[in-house]
């Protein structure tokens, strides 16, 4: 009896002892290339598992070492000095250093037009390697969100440099292995299934974890939200991570039941409506302000997000920094101050309920995705509040392709929008607002230029507020940090006065991310990085 029951004993110790530790995820999509410089198909969240930059964001928003230990900013702004960690390796076993940082730079300058957006891309005049453990980053001008930038997911982080084309281009060229220093790397990936990520062996900073825990990441493909709580339920997968897998109702019904772990994130990013003026109704400012006066934000969230976020007044979420105003007042929910400006406008009502004038009815198209069942809600209740106010809201409902393309050419009167969380927040997502593709620009675009407000003077205090952080200490050898950023906090609260004053936006909600996962699982608190999922903080 002995002698069976030994062997036995010995193996089960054997599998126990070599065992994997597995987490499965349910996410809607595979996870694309995994190119460092990809966009659309590659998730954030996965190249953020792979690839790392210079610097990163902390849980509050805060720009921390990464792959650089420290830096010095000199030239009024102009130049940055990175000192790079060492003995850091890529997960193939190739060395990081100032080399490797030159050459992902150099693929990423290649490929201007396809990182136009960042205004570090364009702003970047070379990059240099000092020694194998320095590099200078210089500037044509200062700008004041570099770091911000460098901590992106894409397209600044680095992949080794032998996976990089002989052209360095990896906009035509996809790598070879998606290669990076970070605490995952990519092993398997079956379309429409699953991906399947594993340890990196050579990762870095796997000690301040205590040894990462989850030794396989599987990311399994579930497009169904309901679909997804089934999965959950039966035990095929153990989390489900981001506002954008788990709508808000069920989300609310699985922390009703207690029978899983539930989490809510401080606010991530701000969802909000943008008002186009080269609408002929929408066109007089009074209109505008009208339309902000009558929606009941506090109702939205009520019905919508059941408590879970909180109504926005601004485009960004007051924590951050560099977000205040000065002497702008938002508009909150007042029909009768609503009903009084349109009265003044000349609009009276008839006998259906809606507001004329000139015997032309008064009415405004909100578009929205078709199957976001969360902006469909919201335009749902606007459209009940409008009546109540006098005001028809016709509700048009797009594929999410063609919605894009009518909020890139402005054909809208009213469209959702988001902001883009840290570390876009605020400076990367207000220069965005000077380039085209963004619905942002088409509706700042249509203000008309005999507004003392309009497109050419917010792109020019826009160009005023991101290249001159700097100039208050250009040359003095002591740098007034305070005073630097009294300055800049200065600018700031005049542009958002400025920028809020049009009533081009009417800030709803700010967003929060949400995670159901099984009992168990430690280590989960969903943070301000609304596109990062910190797997390797996780463990049971």
């Amino acid at each position: 009896m002995y002698r069976i029951l030994l062997p036995f004993l010995l193996l089960c110790s054997f599998h126990y002892a070599f065992a994997e530790n597995i987490l499965r995820v349910a996410v809607s999509q595979n996870v694309g290339d995994m190119n460092p410089q990809g966009y659309n198909l590659n998730q954030l969240y996965a190249q953020n598992m792979i690839y790392e930059g210079l610097v990163k964001t902390d849980s509050k928003g805060n720009i921390t070492p990464s792959l650089a230990l420290s830096w010095e900013i000199k030239d009024s702004g102009k130049s940055y000095i990175f000192h790079l960690r060492k003995n850091v390796l890529f997960s193939n076993g190739e060395p990081f250093n100032a080399q490797a940082v030159v050459k992902n730079f150099q693929s990423i300058l290649k490929n201007k037009a396809r990182h136009s957006w960042s205004a570090l891309v364009m702003t970047i005049d070379n990059v240099v390697a000092l020694d194998d453990y320095a590099i200078k980053l210089t500037l044509k001008h200062p700008y004041i969100a570099t770091l911000n930038e460098l901590a992106l997911v894409r397209p600044f982080r680095f992949i080794a440099p032998s996976m990089i084309p002989q052209d360095l281009d990896l906009a035509k060229n996809n790598p070879k292995k998606p290669i990076g220093t970070g605490p995952y790397m990519l092993t398997d990936t079956k379309v429409g299934i699953s991906n399947t990520f594993s340890k990196n062996p050579h990762y870095w900073d796997k000690e301040k974890y205590n040894g990462i825990y989850y030794d396989t990441i599987i990311t399994k493909i579930i497009i169904d939200p309901n679909a997804k709580l089934v999965a959950l339920k039966t035990k095929q997968v153990d989390m489900i991570y981001g506002s954008d897998s788990i709508p808000i109702e069920i989300f609310h019904n699985i922390a009703e039941t207690k029978q899983f772990q539930t989490f809510v994130s401080p606010p991530a990013f701000t969802t909000f409506l943008i008002v186009n003026p080269a609408s002929k109704t929408l066109q007089d400012k009074n209109m505008r302000e009208a339309l902000a006066l009558s929606i009941d934000k506090a109702k939205i969230i009520e019905s919508v997000y059941y408590g879970y976020q909180k109504e926005a007044q601004f485009l960004f979420n007051q924590n951050l920094p560099f977000t205040k105003t000065k002497s702008y007042t938002p508009l909150t929910y007042n029909k009768d101050k609503a009903e009084k400006i349109l009265t003044q406008m000349g609009y009276t009502k008839k006998s259906d309920g809606y507001l004329y004038k000139d015997n032309k009815k008064l009415q405004v198209q909100l578009h929205f995705i078709a199957n976001n069942p969360t902006q469909k809600a919201i335009a749902t209740i606007m459209q009940a509040q409008l009546k109540d106010i006098g005001i028809f809201l016709e509700l048009i409902p797009n594929e999410i392709t063609m919605y894009r393309k009518k909020q890139t050419q402005g054909q809208f009167e009213l469209c959702f929008s988001q902001t883009w969380g840290v570390p876009y927040e605020p400076f990367t997502f207000i220069n965005s607002m000077r380039h085209k593709g963004h619905a942002d620009y088409m509706a700042q675009v249509a203000l008309p230029k005999t507004d003392s407000i309009n497109k050419d003077s917010i792109d020019k205090a826009i160009k005023t507020l991101i290249e001159s952080p700097y100039d208050i200490y250009a040359d003095s050898k002591k740098i007034d940090l305070n005073k630097a950023q009294e300055n800049l906090t200065k600018q700031t609260q005049s542009f958002l006065d400025m920028l809020y004053s049009t009533q081009i936006y009417i800030p709803l909600t700010y967003d929060t991310n949400k995670v159901v996962a099984r009992v168990g699982i430690k280590g989960i608190a969903p943070d301000v990085r609304a596109f990062e999922i910190p797997f390797w903080e996780f463990y049971e």
